[in-house]
């Protein structure tokens, strides 16, 4: 009876956890995923896609390498297509429907070897992942040494981050419930892998409104935000570089004609002529061995 009792409190703190995770948590990365390819169909996330796209063709105009990876919790974007990078490929969290190019894969355990990527591109895929610092790990496995690192996340510290940390509590898309990441505390994370921040982008300056004439016309807000370089985007673009110098096995050269240190010459026999003309096919008999022995 008293167990029951003392058993009771946790019981219903269970409860209101559970439901305050499926009310206002985040979303499986499946579900997730498919629901915001969807939402990138609307005018709003058009018009956030397309900010996004002209700042990773910023960044992307002095990358080169041999390969290029793209993760994002939408699938492919093709927001890559500035790159220099030929040979291009981008991994999804959900099957492939629709989505001919690519591969399914987890983004927590990438199917890929160590030190093989030369730029890995994250597009919203840290702040929807429910194990973020595992995915950043893998990113960073994957990457080779002075390789780059492209993370784009939505901005908590904007307009944008405002309306949706009041938004998930009113609306169940799968848009606002996502793990708010600050730039700092994002670069705190890459420290700790050794990966050294290069430069930041920020984008998308105007309130999340649905309406394509609001959208329209307050692009005067998004380019005031570029020129004077406003850190209050509702974006930020991080790219960081792998800071890790791999080492190279310096091979000791032998020098010729000297004997090894646990070797000792006692005395060098010069050879007759007799066994150098044995080198050139001379025929060796008894006789000759005989004056060999007697010249010693």
């Amino acid at each position: 009876m008293y167990r029951k009792l003392f058993k009771a409190p946790h019981h219903i703190v269970e409860s209101i956890y559970c439901f305050c995770q499926s009310r206002w948590g985040m979303k499986k990365f499946e579900k997730t995923s498919e629901e915001l390819a969807e939402w990138f169909k609307t005018p709003l996330g058009q018009a956030l896609l397309k900010e996004e796209k002209e700042a990773v063709s910023d960044a992307l105009a002095n990358q080169f390498g041999y390969f290029l990876l793209e993760m994002g919790a939408t699938g492919c974007q093709s927001l890559t297509e500035a790159s220099r990078i030929s040979h291009r490929f981008c991994l999804h969290p959900t099957s492939l429907h629709r989505k001919p190019l690519g591969a399914q894969a987890d983004f927590h355990q990438l199917p890929l070897p160590n030190d093989s990527i030369d730029l890995v591109f994250l597009h919203h895929a840290l702040e929807f992942s429910q194990n973020p610092h595992q995915l950043l790990r893998e990113a960073s496995r994957v990457l080779i040494p002075r390789g780059h690192l492209i993370i784009l996340v939505f901005n908590p510290w904007s307009i944008w981050g405002l309306f949706g940390q009041i938004a998930r509590f009113f609306s169940n898309t799968s848009l606002w419930r996502h793990q708010y990441l600050s730039q700092h505390r994002l670069l705190d994370w890459l420290r700790l892998l050794e990966m050294e921040p290069v430069s930041v982008y920020r984008g998308y300056f105007r309130p999340p409104v649905r309406q394509v004439s609001l959208i329209e016309h307050l692009q005067w807000m998004e380019r005031w935000g570029k020129k004077l370089r406003f850190p209050r985007g509702g974006f930020y673009m991080l790219v960081a570089k792998k800071n890790q110098i791999p080492l190279t096995l310096i091979r000791p050269r032998w020098q010729k004609e000297k004997p090894l240190k646990s070797m000792v010459v006692t005395k060098v026999i010069p050879l007759p002529e007799a066994v150098r003309e044995i080198r050139k096919g001379f025929v060796f008999t008894e006789n000759h061995w005989s004056n060999i022995v007697e010249n010693r």
